[in-house]
C-alpha cells in the first residue's frame, strides 16, 4: 500500500515533552521522525514527505519551513501559544495550525505564587548563604515580605490569568486587580478579579505584577521603562507568559537603581539568554528555564491532544483546537479527502 496513506510521517521538531506522544503515533501507524536540531536545512529535509509536525518553543516554523513542508496537513504547537508559527502564511498554504487550551492553567498559575513567594523570601539567595556559610550573619539585615493581603496586578486575564486571581484571592486574601481589553467578565467576576480599563492604573496600584499574556501586536514590548516606572516603589515583577512582552533593559535599570525589589523571569526574549547577559549576575533576580508549564500532568495532557488533533487531520476530520479554521475549508486547504480515505484506509479514530 501507499506509504503516505498506509504511515503517514509525522516529523516532531524537537522531542514532545512527555513520551507518551511518541508511543501513541507509533501505535497509530506513523511514521515518526523527531528532528532534535536547529538547523534549517535539516528540518527543512525532514519535511519534505511529511504529513503533519509537532513543533516546541523557540523553534519558528516560517513561510520558508512552511514551504518545504509541501505534504503537510497540520502543525502543531506544545502549548496554548503559537507566536513561534507564522499563522497567516500557514492559512495562505492551506495548512492547519492546532494549538492545545487549558493545559497550562494550573501549573503556570502555581509557578507564578511559587516565583511570587521565592522573591518576597529570597529564597535562592538564602538557599545560597546556607549552603556557602554566610546565612548566619546576615540573618536580621533580610527585607523579607508576606504575599498575605498584597495587591497584585494581573496582565491577561484568560485560563492561566484567572486561576492565577482565583488562588491569590481564596489563599492569601490577596487583593486582585486585572488587565486585558479582551477578556471573559464573566470569568474575572468568577476568579475576583477588580479589572481595570487603564493598564497605568493597574502599574500604579500593584505590590506585585505578573505577566501571562498572549503575544500579540498589542502586547509586544508593552511592558518598559515607563511602565515599570509606574509601578510603586519595592514592586516585584514575574513574567510567566512571553519574553518578548517585557523589555529586559528596562527591568535591569530599574533593578539597578533600587525602584523594584526583584524579579522572577520563566520566559525571555531572546530565549535562551546569551552567556554574559546581565540578568544572569543580578542577584534581584529569580530564573527558570521556560518550563512553568511543563509539568508532568500537563505535558500528559498535551501529548494527548497533540496525538488526537494530528489523527484528526490526517483523517479528514476537524480538530478540536484549530487556530486558522480557514485554513480547513478554503480553497487551498489540504484537508485530505475524507471519502477516499474511508475507502482506503480503514482505520479507526485513536482515543486517548
Amino acid at each position: 500500500m501507499n506509504r503516505q496513506i498506509d504511515r503517514p510521517k509525522v516529523v516532531l521538531w524537537r522531542p514532545m515533552y512527555h513520551p507518551v506522544g511518541h508511543s501513541l503515533l507509533a501505535d497509530k501507524g506513523a511514521e515518526l521522525l523527531v528532528v532534535d536540531s536547529g538547523d534549517l536545512s535539516v528540518i527543512k529535509e525532514a519535511l519534505c514527505d511529511a504529513k503533519a509536525l509537532w513543533v516546541r518553543t523557540p523553534e519558528r516554523v516560517t513561510a520558508e519551513i512552511l514551504d518545504a513542508g509541501r505534504n503537510l496537513v497540520v502543525v502543531s504547537t506544545s502549548g496554548l501559544g503559537t507566536d513561534n508559527i507564522d499563522i497567516a502564511a500557514a492559512t495562505e498554504r492551506g495548512i492547519l495550525v492546532v494549538n492545545h487550551r487549558g493545559f497550562g492553567r494550573v501549573p503556570v498559575s502555581e509557578h507564578a505564587i511559587l516565583m511570587i513567594l521565592a522573591l518576597g523570601k529570597q529564597l535562592v539567595s538564602g538557599d545560597q548563604a546556607v549552603r556557602n556559610g554566610t546565612a548566619w550573619n546576615r540573618r536580621s539585615g533580610l527585607h523579607l515580605t508576606e504575599l498575605a493581603g498584597k495587591t497584585v496586578g494581573i496582565v491577561g486575564i484568560g485560563f492561566i490569568g484567572s486561576e492565577l486571581a482565583r488562588k491569590l484571592g481564596c489563599a492569601f486574601g490577596c487583593r486582585v486587580l486585572g488587565f486585558d481589553p479582551y477578556a471573559d467578565q464573566r470569568l474575572c467576576r468568577l476568579a475576583g478579579v477588580e479589572m481595570l480599563p487603564v493598564l497605568s492604573e493597574l502599574l500604579r496600584q500593584s505590590d506585585i505584577l505578573v505577566l501571562v499574556p498572549e503575544l500579540t501586536a498589542e502586547t509586544r514590548g508593552m511592558i518598559g521603562a515607563t511602565e515599570l516606572a509606574a509601578l510603586p516603589k519595592g514592586a516585584l515583577v514575574v513574567n510567566v507568559g512571553r519574553g518578548q512582552v517585557l523589555d529586559l533593559e528596562a527591568l535591569l535599570r530599574a533593578l539597578d537603581s533600587d525602584h523594584l525589589a526583584g524579579a522572577a523571569l520563566d520566559v525571555f526574549y531572546p530565549e535562551p539568554l546569551p552567556q554574559g547577559h546581565p540578568l544572569l549576575a543580578n542577584p534581584k533576580v529569580i530564573l527558570s528555564p521556560h518550563v512553568a508549564g511543563t509539568t508532568i500532568e500537563a505535558s500528559f495532557g498535551m501529548a494527548h491532544s497533540a496525538v488526537q488533533q494530528i489523527d484528526d487531520c490526517l483523517h479528514g476530520r476537524m480538530p478540536s483546537s484549530p487556530v486558522n479554521p480557514t485554513a480547513w475549508d478554503c480553497v487551498h486547504s489540504r484537508r485530505p479527502d475524507v471519502k477516499r480515505l474511508d475507502a482506503k484506509m480503514r482505520t479507526p479514530a485513536l482515543v486517548v
